[in-house]
């Protein structure tokens, strides 16, 4: 029974300290994730539904949140999306987004989604981004 009981105490304390060890990892490494948000005419009937589709993106543990429209950054990585105020104006600008693939904050993100109703054709150039449609 002593070494049962050996064994048990010796397996808990193993995987408590490789369990807070992850987090603690976690908590320095969050998920980074970019969100996009197509602002042009076209979106103008769809903008009511944007804060909702932003509001189900958080709440993921370990992952913080940065916003851009496709004109220009709302705000950096932080632990919320920030909306303010979304309108929608201007026509849009999808391959300029595409352009800045390479910069900041879209190479230090992890994961990119675009928010936006383009057709396929207008999508087809995008790196690999997740579509939400509105």
């Amino acid at each position: 029974m002593k070494a049962m009981l050996r064994w048990l105490v010796i397996a808990l304390v193993a995987w408590g300290g490789a369990a807070g060890g992850y987090h603690a990892w976690l908590l320095q490494h969050p998920h980074r994730l970019l969100v996009l948000v197509d602002t042009s005419f076209s979106m103008r009937d769809a903008m009511p539904r944007v804060p909702a589709l932003l509001r189900s993106l958080e709440g993921q543990r370990y992952t913080v949140y940065a916003l851009e429209t496709d004109k220009a950054p709302v705000h950096g990585f932080a632990d919320t999306l920030r909306p303010g105020r979304l309108d929608a104006y201007a026509p849009r600008r999808l391959a300029e987004l595409a352009a800045r693939a390479d910069a900041a904050p879209f190479d230090q993100a992890d994961e990119v989604v675009l928010i936006s109703n383009a057709s396929a054709e207008e999508l087809a150039g995008l790196p690999g981004w997740r579509i939400l449609r509105p």
